[in-house]
């Protein structure tokens, strides 16, 4: 009897196992819907998620320290939708397409998870020279009046690079300084381009004929190819660009397996804060402390005051014991049941129950720690895949700055060069303009001199044709002297002589007299 209450049992248990073993879920369709659980899975690698008060579990990255969203490894094409952000970061397709950004004091930026996509979720700006954007705050939406008394964008969240500049995979290298950026801001205006495709509204940002005009070249609008996994953005030489951009459907259980508590965080940790507005850089970004939060939610026995560890037993809860459906009962008529095995039926099947119940709590358990480890490893791994990519990006960003520096100084070294043989030129320029000055000066000179001495010939000339004109003159006047001396004398002679005659004369006339 004992035997045959044996096998009955485990043949009980054998077949409740066999009913209550877990089902292996299907395959999602990639492409077309995810739930907010993705988002949570996707991005605990590259990552820490917070619990904020307000806006309920949000997300820190892990990102370079002058990392600024929109703005930091990507660059905008032109698509159907309008401007979109092409993002570098494996995370991109969902931070940058689906919800909303917002800086916060302590842990610096935070992203907001939302299940709409966008081209980018960004206002635009233009004017002056420039064309400026800056992520919308999670509630803003693109029907609200910005500006002009509405909503205004702080200025830590805009970025500025020049109109003709746009469309270039390296904009970063043209962004306007932080300390300009409020300057450019008065000289600029909202763009309020938007563009509607069933029945969503976008913010469509400049429109392609602006562009065009400012860059003076033509402007390619790209396809959106929709790919089934999530992946970087990528810019294909097809005219397209390959985008993970699948629908969303909202799930009240979606949640990341760790989670740290905000405010605790912050009371425990006041002076490690991540987020940091400086006055010439704007919003900048604290390694080290980011590491601490991020090692403060992976430890393997975390503090529960801090950090909130939620299993996910979803996939793994067993199917109820269907009661209506008859136990498989061993074949052999030898081992079948007597009515006294049957009367004690209730109390095996009871028995075989909890067995069963204990098995199963023994196996979601298991399974529990199984995936709490293979999702703590994966998490250690992409995370490590992220910190190594980090590493590799910052190298590559020092490379980079290193060749830059390198051709700065190739640059300046031109620019000395240049300088040099600009103040050479400028110096020969300058030599030839003072002999031609020198040469003019000294032809001026030596006509001057010529003219004066002209003038002092012709001056010798006058002074000696005045001489020649006194001494003709005197000569004259000698001459005429002379005549009138001379006329005086034979006036004076003549008179004389009259004289000698009037008194001869006078002397004869008595001598005639006594004659008549």
């Amino acid at each position: 009897m004992r035997i045959l209450n044996k096998i009955w049992g485990i043949s009980l248990l054998a077949f409740l196992l066999i009913l209550t073993a877990p089902n292996k879920s299907k395959a999602q369709q990639q492409g077309e819907y995810i739930s907010e659980q993705e988002f949570y899975d996707e991005l605990q690698p590259y990552g820490t998620w917070v619990s904020d008060p307000e806006y309920g579990n949000v997300w820190v990255p892990d990102v370079e320290e002058d990392f600024r969203p929109y703005a930091t490894r990507g660059h905008w094409v032109l698509t159907d939708y309008g401007n979109t952000w092409v993002s570098d970061y494996p995370w991109g397709w969902a931070t940058f397409h689906y919800g909303r950004w917002r800086f916060d004091n302590y842990y610096g930026w935070e992203w907001i998870p939302g299940s709409e996509w966008a081209p980018a979720w960004v206002s635009w700006r233009n004017g002056g020279g420039y064309y400026g954007w800056a992520p919308l705050s999670p509630g803003i939406s693109i029907n609200v009046n910005i500006g002009n008394g509405g909503y205004d964008i702080p200025d830590n969240y805009w970025v500025f690079a020049p109109q003709n500049y746009l469309t270039s995979p390296d904009i970063y290298n043209y962004y306007a300084p932080y300390n300009r950026v409020h300057y450019i801001i008065n000289n600029t205006t909202y763009i309020h381009n938007t563009y509607v495709y069933n029945n969503r509204t976008y913010y469509a940002g400049p429109r392609r004929d602006d562009i065009q005009r400012y860059t003076r070249r033509p402007v390619r609008v790209y396809n959106i190819n929709n790919v089934n996994r999530p992946s970087e953005t990528r810019v294909n030489n097809n005219n397209t660009v390959n985008i993970y951009r699948p629908a969303v459907r909202r799930t009240d259980d979606a949640r990341p397996s760790r989670v740290i508590d905000g405010a605790a965080y912050k009371r425990q940790n006041p002076n490690e804060r991540i987020g940091i507005i400086d006055r010439s850089k704007g919003a900048s970004y604290n390694r080290a402390n980011a590491n601490k939060l991020a090692e403060e939610a992976r430890k393997s026995n975390p503090d529960n005051r801090v950090v909130r560890v939620n299993n996910d037993n979803r996939n793994t809860q067993a199917k109820p014991v269907d009661d209506s459906r008859a136990a498989t009962r061993p074949n052999n008529n030898n081992n079948r049941p007597t009515p006294a095995d049957r009367n004690n039926r209730p109390a095996i099947i009871n028995d075989a129950n909890k067995q069963q119940q204990q098995t199963r709590d023994l196996q979601r358990q298991q399974a529990r720690d199984e995936r709490t480890q293979q999702n703590q490893q994966t998490v250690d791994q992409r995370r490590q895949q992220h910190q190594q990519a980090i590493e590799q990006s910052r190298q590559t960003d020092q490379n980079a700055v290193q060749r830059q520096e390198q051709q700065g100084r190739q640059q300046q070294a031109r620019q000395q060069d240049q300088g040099r043989q600009q103040q050479q030129e400028q110096a020969r320029q300058q030599q030839a303009v003072q002999q031609q000055q020198a040469r003019q000066q000294q032809q001026e000179q030596a006509r001057q001199q010529q003219q004066e001495a002209r003038q002092q010939q012709a001056e010798q000339q006058r002074q000696q044709q005045a001489r020649q004109q006194q001494q003709e003159q005197a000569r004259q006047q000698q001459q005429e002297a002379r005549q009138q001396q001379a006329e005086q004398q034979r006036q004076q002679q003549q008179q004389a002589r009259q004289q000698q005659q009037e008194q001869a004369r006078q002397q004869q006339q008595p001598q005639h007299r006594p004659r008549q």
